[in-house]
């Protein structure tokens, strides 16, 4: 049996970008032992993924910062004789840890900054291509391009998430038949969230029209904004923001009737979970790193023509044309939509 060693991204999307050529390189080598390393974000995607035997930590900024840890990881890795290593990073750091743990065949895209500790160099591809079609053309024989029309990213809740998930549901009184909407405000950069007086709006229509359940979710730091929404809303509304894990929330998602969100983790989560999803998009490119699911289940709306450049990487800008340039209206129609094919199947 050959090991395989995978060297995963940093950011929780674009690990679940990631799936896919997991996946694919499970497809292409069923006898081969499947072993993940990266931080602590790649760990929460991963966990319960079946295509994966073990996942590993490596991060450089705290468990191995310094040298000795890196010598210590390096012996640890040279200790379980991977046979080849796909570093879907570009890396120089990473690349050399796997070199010196002596990994014989090291495989990633041909770059300056490590392409020359590659022993398999894989060109770059070329136009714009969704992150994780680039991934897939890593693999020897994949046709990153046209063999698989649709990506379908992977996310798998524990029996004991689903659990906690049903519990707070019933706590909260969202267990019913009732429709569940949730609404995630947050994003990881303050431009690319759509306004919070939209998404009180939004959450007015949606409780008035469906006499559904409003649920607004996002990480501890949210809760400031989540709050300043509550303030302008006169239906109820439930918070969970805080108080449950990333993996938590992903079991919650996989209990909603929909899901409004910017372009953040949750959106990818639910669109792994194949959960109806509308995902609002403004500095970010949905060709590049738009979710990957169900397109009956999924709406994207993007302005691209409002926008200056795209992708936009300014994280201190105040607000984005893009996202200002989406209406109220436009992702309610998008929400009704999703909800009446939900209700007629």
């Amino acid at each position: 049996m050959s090991r395989i060693l995978v060297v995963m991204p940093n950011w929780f999307g674009e690990t679940l970008f990631a799936t896919p050529f997991l996946r694919r390189l499970h497809e292409s080598e069923p006898d081969a032992e499947i072993v993940a390393i990266g931080v602590g974000r790649s760990h929460d995607v991963l966990r319960q993924n079946p295509r994966v035997e073990q996942l590993l930590v490596l991060d450089e900024r705290s468990t191995h910062r310094g040298l000795w840890e890196k010598v210590r990881l390096i012996q640890s890795l040279r200790r379980k004789r991977f046979d080849a290593a796909y570093i879907l990073r570009r890396s120089a750091t990473r690349t050399a840890l796997l070199a010196l743990a002596g990994v014989p065949r090291r495989i990633g895209f041909a770059n300056p900054r490590s392409g020359w500790l590659l022993t398999d160099r894989v060109p770059e591809p070329r136009g714009p291509m969704h992150k994780a079609r680039t991934y897939l053309s890593l693999i020897r024989g994949a046709d990153a391009g046209g063999e698989e029309p649709v990506l379908r990213g992977e996310y798998y809740p524990s029996d004991g998430e689903r659990e906690w998930a049903g519990e707070w549901f019933a706590r909260h009184g969202l267990a019913g038949s009732q429709p569940v909407i949730v609404l995630h405000p947050g994003a990881n950069w303050d431009h690319k969230r759509w306004p919070a007086v939209r998404f009180a709006e939004l959450a007015t229509r949606l409780h008035l029209r469906h006499a559904g359940h409003v649920l607004l979710t996002g990480a501890p730091h949210d809760r400031r904004l989540i709050e300043s929404i509550q303030a302008q809303l006169d239906v109820p509304v439930q918070i969970l923001a805080g108080e449950a894990s990333i993996r938590q929330l992903a079991a919650c998602l996989d209990r909603a009737s929909v899901v409004v969100t910017n372009d953040t983790g949750p959106a990818h989560l639910t669109a792994a979970l194949s959960r109806p999803l509308v995902a609002l998009y403004g500095p970010t490119s949905p060709t590049l790193t738009g979710p990957l699911g169900d397109p009956r289940r999924t709406t994207v709306i993007h302005h691209a023509d409002c926008c200056p450049q795209i992708p936009c990487f300014a994280p201190n800008h105040p607000s984005h044309p893009g996202m200002e340039s989406i209406s109220v209206d436009e992702v309610d129609e998008a929400v009704n939509r999703l909800l009446q094919m939900t209700h007629d199947k």
